[in-house]
């Protein structure tokens, strides 16, 4: 396969627990060709949407960084797959890099444009409405208020376009600042937020669940560091082994569907005590972290999966 990785620069990348790296790598491994470039250097004209591409031909390290690797153009319908893996903040850029890809016609995209540009990933928990606790969108902060008290006081604030628990912050009716906060999250009421229900339950860990297609393919608990409540390694979480449980089962099924009928391949669901909290479509990550619990190699059946899909 000759597969493009549309990524985030590598100076932003954590290149030894990336997991695109490792996807990557184990595709040159096997001897497919790898490209990768950034948002920034795909362009479109009259006569096609090319990008500017780096060609990796060893397995790539911390030294990447350093690295002038030749840049060349190259149309993108040359390539077999081209895997979407740029980190959400979902912006203006994003919005256009989809919008550029959304007609390309000959390669294997994932996951589909049209899908990333149709399922935000915090909105997308309310495509299953059984599986999520109390939560609201608004920019209202008479209606936060509201919630927070008819809810029992304490809920989690999440920005809709942000990721790894940036911003994300824990709401307590009796906060003297309660008001502030809201405005500032909602930019004086102009910007929606949602706004969830606490569930005490996730200082006991957040459950991951890493999709490759209709199925679960790792899972694993995210445990929030000590006084914590963000279930995010960026924030001191740690992996640890778990099984799922039955309702999870029920929920990775279910969503597992609705993948299938979008053609999304890669997708990650987090959920607390039964709970969808997130489904996470644009760049999911924690397969390195997946891995060392495990004691696996998580990028092994994915990058087996992409060959047999570009065979068919």
């Amino acid at each position: 396969m000759k597969q493009l990785y549309i990524l985030d620069p590598f100076e932003k990348l954590h290149i030894t627990s990336d997991t695109s790296i490792l996807l990557m790598n184990e595709a040159l491994h096997r001897g497919h060709e790898v490209y990768s470039c950034t948002e920034f250097d795909i362009s479109r004209s009259r006569a096609s949407t090319s990008c500017l591409a780096r060609h990796h031909r060893n397995e790539i390290g911390e030294s990447i960084r350093l690295s002038s690797l030749t840049e060349t153009r190259y149309n993108l319908e040359s390539f077999d797959v081209i895997l979407i893996r740029k980190d959400p903040p979902f912006d203006e850029s994003y919005l256009i890099l989809l919008l550029l890809l959304v007609d390309i016609r000959g390669p294997r995209i994932i996951n589909k444009p049209l899908s990333l540009l149709r399922y935000n990933e915090k909105l997308s928990i309310f495509l299953f409405p059984e599986f999520i606790t109390e939560t609201i969108v608004t920019s209202s902060l008479s209606r936060i208020i509201r919630f927070v008290t008819e809810v029992g006081g304490t809920v989690v604030l999440k920005p809709l376009y942000s990721c790894s628990g940036k911003d994300v912050e824990l709401l307590l009716a009796t906060d003297p600042g309660l008001k502030e906060i809201i405005l500032s999250a909602t930019g004086n009421e102009t910007r929606k937020i949602m706004i969830q229900r606490y569930l005490p339950e996730v200082t006991a860990g957040e459950t991951r669940i890493f999709m490759l297609g209709d199925s679960p393919l790792a899972v694993m608990k995210k445990i929030p560091a000590p006084g914590s409540f963000k279930a995010n390694f960026d924030f001191g979480a740690h992996g640890a082994p778990h099984i799922l449980t039955e309702k999870e089962g029920e929920i990775s099924r279910a969503v597992g569907a609705f993948c299938s009928e979008e053609d999304i391949v890669l997708s990650a669901l987090d959920i607390i005590a039964g709970h969808l909290s997130e489904f996470n479509i644009t760049s999911p990550g924690l397969l390195a972290e997946s891995n060392q619990v495990d004691n696996v190699h998580y990028e092994e059946p994915i990058i087996q999966f992409l060959a047999n899909q570009s065979r068919k």
